[in-house]
């Protein structure tokens, strides 16, 4: 049993609970034994759930009333997110006693040796005394349906508007980021701060922007000995982190440093995105070309100059490829070619994503989860079709390889085919009705319909194909009743409304990719920030290509910008072409 779990790697006594996966089998063995369940969510970086094992988990009576009273499972967060986004009770470590049906009782996150004990006898002792009350709520829960949202009539640009102004109201003049006490780099919030500062020319959400991302790489959230940023600090102040690095928030924040360059023209960010490109080459590169999920907590070893951290030896990395965190770095990674001018980038982003797709993808069944050295598990979410989906357009637009754009295609018909719900929002997964409690309940996160639509709308433009249009305007106007709970967090939701609604750049250079005149007019178009903007290479041979595009052939390398269903005269000169790409233009 000790080997299906990933513990502590410090000394612990979690291994001697008698731990189940997640399954059918364990809620079937609760039923017939009549004990409640306890699920414990955590994640092998997770400096808390080594806590947890350390102490509530290596408790004798702890692991004794989890034997003998209870059927325990334990869930990787990483591996299994469409469990922890259905019983997460508000972090990690998540604790939750369940009945055998699924359904919640009692949780929380982190709990001290003393309570757990007393939180366990007490519930066992209620569940044996108080089982019709237990029944009756099972019954109540069992029929309760998720609320009826009514899709908005008609989009406009207001969800952009509160968010904007939500990020306003969120930061913080003195420390900066957002919030007054811990402090997470948010880094979707940052990406829409740089867009409205370019967009509409608001200086006060630019300086929101980069001054948030300044004082996170100039802070405690930054590790200045290896690169690489921390999962978040503790304090206002940036000065204390949560040691754990992850690979999808670094590659988040990395792209959000390019883009901040591309905004401002501020070396500083092109300089920290290089040193997190370096933390990530020498340490979190699989040998195939994908990329490990994340790097342990270690506060000892982070606070140590380099060269004892060298005699000391590294924290734990965790080898598991997840598709969405290595499809993140991928659309990163091309990014990072044009606005560093560094073609090494583009070689690894194509790498990790013909590994993705040849150790992930799975005909029918769309982009599996994660994989590491087995096959490949947990097919077909929406999180992993829209972030590699995203990638495959980015590398289809730095190569010209038109096989970027069909795999994006695939996954984009797989998602409307299982994942789109009645009123027009795209599920998290497949919904499943006979799920195991919440598992049967079907979600539509506003965030991952934001990055969707996003996605949809840009392979509408490339592809010509309406259909993407149409399916990622649906999805917005599906959840605009509940986007505003959301906060920051809605931000990605924000952009695809503002992309909805306006017009898109539309950059179709077209040459012989080895003329010096025709790379240096792609390589221009890539790096210029532009919002709502995609770029396509078509060889000057490539007459189908360039019949299909509505394009003549030339003799001589040019660029033709379309906004919309406008477009311009082809022009032979970047700089033409940088100005014709203005959002003032329109």
């Amino acid at each position: 049993m000790e080997g299906k779990f990933r513990f502590s790697p410090r000394p612990n006594r979690a291994h001697e609970i008698n731990w189940r996966p997640w399954g059918d089998e364990a809620f079937a063995v609760a039923l017939v034994e009549d004990k409640p369940v306890f699920l414990t969510i955590g994640a092998v970086w997770c400096q808390g759930c080594h806590l947890m094992d350390e102490a509530g988990f290596s408790d004798p009576e702890v692991i004794r009333l989890l034997n003998e009273r209870y059927i325990p499972i334990r869930v990787d967060a990483d591996r299994r997110p469409d469990i922890n986004e259905r019983y997460n009770r508000g972090g990690w470590p998540s604790n939750a006693i369940l009945t055998p049906a699924g359904r919640v009782i009692t949780g929380g996150t982190y709990i001290p040796p003393e309570q757990l004990r007393r939180v366990l006898a007490e519930v066992a002792s209620a569940w044996r005394e108080k089982r019709a009350e237990f029944r009756r709520a099972e019954v109540k829960l069992a029929g309760k349906k998720p609320p009826e949202v009514v899709p908005a009539q008609v989009l406009d640009l207001s969800p952009y508007e509160q968010t904007v102004a939500a990020l306003k109201r969120a930061y913080d003049p003195v420390c900066y980021g957002f919030g007054r006490h811990a402090k997470f780099p948010f880094p979707h919030a940052l990406e829409l701060a740089l867009h409205a500062a370019h967009t509409v020319r608001d200086e006060e959400v630019l300086e929101i922007a980069t001054n948030s991302l300044l004082a996170m790489a100039g802070g405690g959230m930054y590790d200045v000995e290896e690169g690489g940023f921390f999962r978040y600090c503790t304090t206002r102040d940036w000065t204390v982190p949560q040691y754990e690095k992850l690979l999808g928030d670094n590659a988040a924040v990395l792209y959000v440093c390019l883009q901040a360059f591309q905004v401002t023209g501020e070396v500083r960010f092109t300089d920290t995105a290089r040193d997190v490109l370096s933390y990530l080459e020498r340490h979190l590169l699989n040998p195939d070309g994908t990329w490990a999920g994340s790097q342990d907590a270690d506060r000892e070893y982070y606070n140590l100059p380099y060269a004892q951290r060298r005699r000391r030896g590294a924290p734990y990395i965790d080898r598991t490829v997840f598709t969405d965190q290595n499809a993140v770095l991928v659309s990163a990674l091309a990014l990072a070619t044009w606005v560093l001018e560094e073609d090494q980038w583009q070689r690894k982003a194509v790498k990790t994503a013909t590994q993705l797709w040849e150790k992930a993808y799975r005909e029918g069944k769309g982009m599996a989860h994660y994989f590491e050295s087995g096959e490949p598990e947990l097919f077909g979410r929406l999180s992993d079709q829209a972030a590699f989906g995203r990638a495959c357009i980015n590398l289809y637009s730095g190569t010209g390889d038109t096989v970027w754009l069909e795999r994006s295609r695939t996954l984009a018909e797989l998602c409307l085919r299982e994942l789109r719900a009645p009123g027009g929002a795209l599920y998290d997964a497949k919904p499943d009705p006979g799920g195991i409690g919440e598992m049967a309940v079907p979600l539509t996160s506003v965030g991952e319909n934001g990055l969707a639509a996003r996605w949809l709308l840009e392979l509408g433009v490339l592809s010509g194909d309406q259909r993407y249009t149409d399916a990622a305007n649906a999805a917005l106007k599906a959840l605009v009743p509940v986007f505003k709970r959301e906060g920051l967090a809605g931000a990605a939701f924000a952009l695809g409304v503002w992309e909805v609604l306006h017009p898109w750049t539309c950059v179709t250079v077209v040459g012989n990719p080895k003329d010096k005149r025709t790379a240096l007019l792609h390589r221009r178009a890539l790096a210029a920030y532009a919002p709502a903007k995609t770029v396509r290479l078509i060889p000057a041979e490539g007459a189908r290509l360039l019949q299909a595009a509505g394009i003549e052939a030339r003799k001589e390398p040019c660029a033709f910008v379309c906004r919309g269903t406008a477009c311009y005269p082809p022009v032979t000169e970047p700089a033409a072409m940088i100005e014709l790409m203005r959002p003032d233009l329109a």
